[in-house]
């Protein structure tokens, strides 16, 4: 039986609270710019939240292109069931120098038990100029001001 997966989610950093055990993440995203191919992203982290986890499990992460050649498997977790089945089972971790080989679609499978249960996508892009230059002013088509200033009034 496979849990099932509440959040998958990558973001810049993970790391769990040693006095309040909740998760922190920072940073999330979905794409990653930069100036060239291949390349290596500095720090990448993957969190996931599960659910119905009713036995010992391994839990494993591919990072793969999609429709291409590339793909890396990272060390698994070794996942306990908790007392309740209807408790969340977080796991996560950080990742050092992602490599990117070129541009392109690719994903983050998650594995149980030997069987693809999940996937979270991630797009990387091209860019001229500074990869790291902050991106510019959120734009709303619908009207909306992403601004939280702008909420002071509610």
């Amino acid at each position: 039986m496979k849990p099932i997966v509440l959040a998958m989610v990558i973001c810049d950093y993970y790391y769990r609270d040693a006095q309040t055990g909740k998760s922190i993440l920072s940073g999330t995203f979905s794409s990653i710019n930069s100036g060239g191919f291949p390349t290596k992203h500095g720090n990448c982290a993957i969190y996931i939240a599960l659910t119905d986890v009713a036995a010992d499990g391994e839990a494993q992460l591919e990072f793969r292109q999609e429709n291409g050649s590339f793909s890396m498997k990272l060390p698994p977790w070794n996942v306990l069931p908790p007392d309740n089945r209807r408790a969340v089972v977080e796991i996560g971790g950080n990742i050092t120098g992602l490599p990117l080989p070129e541009e392109g679609e690719y994903e983050f499978v998650l594995v149980w038990n030997g069987m693809e249960i999940a996937q979270r996508r991630l797009r990387a892009t091209k860019i001229d100029g500074d990869p790291n230059a902050p991106p510019p002013p959120p734009h709303s088509p619908d009207g909306f001001n992403e601004s939280p200033e702008d909420y002071n009034h509610l």
